[in-house]
């Protein structure tokens, strides 16, 4: 073999082996290896700065794990290096659409376009993907592109799955086109483990956990490297409370992707599934790694308050510890109102009533939506103790600034504050009267509004029976069963004695009714002396 013929057999060999490298690197980003392939890309751009390819690779890279200025600037990159390079020119306009100035890339892509004739299948193939992934989406575009794609090249498989995405993204209810194209990758490749993954999907996406959990163990099958598979299953799974199945996959998922970033991943799935005994390994661990975030340290202080079964005060120390840690360390803008009511709760678990109050307090002033809720969480806390002025003024603040959202069980404590605290019975009755019209079958209601009423009356005279209709209403809701169970059995005869006694009394006598509150008396007390007072007289 000559020189020549050497030179450029070796040359062959490198462009084969950078290429092979490339790929090495993107099938790692496609098995989410990313701390690898981010050393693959890095390594790949310093043998040889003069890829195009190899920048803008780096750049998707980039964009896929969230980092987009990192993005932009490998896209610039390969963009700068041939000016005259086809896939140089879209990633130039690609950093452009990244960027926001969708205008002047759409303008470029179409240049693009026209030079190559509209017969550049990788240049429509990654136009397209802009559309497709960009931060603003253009889909009905990207559908354009991706269809000349496979009219130029029918055995793109890449073009066929981002088709199907960009289908599914458009009709999330019909997934019937998207499926097509899925299909259509797996006439090229039966075994790619990629394109099975994306059919689990849809089942999962219309909770059929029977089809997606086989479609996910077939794509483990045909690649059993392939780590997304483990991941997405095991996410199948915590969607159906099977934990056990679900933990078992992430530790599949582990032994291909044992990364912190993987971990954390990992962690942040069984969080959202409020496994909180099993998410605190896997952040103690993190964080042994020194892989710390705002979110680590949320999931952390957190989880040590729910995973706490016995009450041990010092697991409760120590989440305050840690939330103290959390909060010193996250910008005030990061800070959602549920970490003041986290904080709060563990303040209630150490005893301490007024910093609990107070972050409950800061919840609600930082999110109105929720602002409701935690005002009853600063209800309920008072309402143990029975410290009916703090209960007033939280109920009053509630009742004033969301009344739509008052219930009847606060209506009831509310009432009964006024009535055993500042012994106040006309608010008692203007609040029991809330009750009623809130919850007109709740017996509780007209009882307690009776009694309030029965206290505004004692100074009457002669006596304004004000409470009888209250009475009467309180008898009238009571169900056959409510009467059966002897729940309301001291309440039935006091209510009787009371409409008995009218009926005696009052200016209205009538001797049948009496005779009828009074014998309903003794059918639940037969022993009653002023039952057996009334009859004998």
């Amino acid at each position: 073999m000559n020189k020549l013929k050497l030179f450029v057999f070796a040359l062959g060999l490198g462009t084969v082996a950078q290429a092979q490298t490339l790929q090495d690197a993107n099938k790692k980003t496609e098995n989410e290896r990313y701390d690898l392939a981010r050393k693959d890309y890095q390594k790949l751009i310093q043998v040889d700065p003069t890829s195009v390819e190899n920048a803008f690779f780096f750049g998707n890279f980039y964009a896929l794990i969230g980092e987009k200025d990192s993005a932009i600037t490998l896209w610039r990159k390969a963009g700068s290096i041939n000016l005259e390079d086809k896939l140089g020119m879209v990633s130039a306009a690609k950093a452009l659409y990244f960027s926001g100035d969708t205008t002047t890339a759409g303008q470029q892509f179409c240049e693009i376009i026209k030079k190559t004739k509209r017969k550049n299948p990788q240049v429509l193939h990654r136009i397209a993907e802009t559309y497709a992934t960009g931060p603003i989406k253009n889909l009905k575009m990207a559908e354009v592109y991706l269809r000349d794609v496979i009219r130029l090249d029918s055995k793109n498989l890449d073009a066929y799955v981002l088709l199907g995405d960009v289908l599914l993204a458009q009709s999330n209810s019909n997934a019937t086109a998207a499926t097509e194209q899925y299909n259509n990758a797996l006439a090229i490749d039966p075994n790619n483990a990629r394109v099975i993954v994306r059919k689990a999907q849809i089942y999962q996406r219309v909770q059929n956990y029977k089809l997606a959990n086989d479609e996910y163990k077939k794509a483990q099958a045909a690649d059993p490297n392939y780590a997304p598979a483990y991941r997405e299953n095991a996410e199948l799974n915590i969607m159906f409370d099977q934990y056990k199945a679900a933990i078992e996959e992430w530790e599949k998922y582990l032994k291909l992707n044992d990364t912190d970033e993987a971990r954390y991943r990992y962690a942040s799935s069984l969080f959202g599934a409020k496994q909180y005994c099993n998410t605190l390994p896997q952040i103690e661990q993190l964080e042994k790694h020194g892989f710390t975030n705002m979110y680590t340290k949320r999931m952390l202080y957190y989880s040590l308050y729910e995973c706490n079964e016995s009450g041990d005060s010092l697991r409760y120390v120590q989440a305050l510890k840690e939330s103290e840690n959390f909060f010193k360390t996250v910008p005030k803008e990061k800070i959602i109102s549920i970490d003041y009511k986290y904080l709060g709760m563990i303040y209630d678990k150490l005893g301490q009533e007024d910093k609990t109050v107070e972050q409950y307090y800061l919840a609600a002033a930082m999110d109105t939506a929720k602002a409701a809720e935690y005002l009853t969480d600063i209800a309920a806390i008072y309402a143990e103790k029975k410290n009916y002025p703090k209960l007033i003024e939280v109920y009053t603040q509630k009742m004033n600034q969301y009344p739509a959202k008052m219930q009847a069980l606060e209506y009831y404590n509310f009432g009964r504050a006024y009535y055993f605290g500042p012994k106040d019975y006309k608010m008692a009755d203007s609040i029991f009267g809330r009750l009623v019209t809130t919850s007109p079958a709740f017996a509780g209601g007209p009882f307690w509004q009776a009694r309030a009423r029965v206290q505004l009356d004692l100074n009457s005279k002669p006596k304004a029976y004000l409470a009888k209709a209250q009475y009467e209403s309180f008898l009238a809701v009571l169900t056959p069963e409510d009467i059966a169970s002897g729940t309301y059995k001291s309440y039935i005869i006091e209510a009787s004695k009371y409409l008995g006694d009218y009926y005696v009394n009052s200016p209205m006598k009538d001797k049948v009714k009496a005779d009828e509150m009074w014998n309903k008396v003794l059918e639940l007390d037969p022993n009653d002396t002023q039952a057996k007072a009334y009859f004998k007289k």
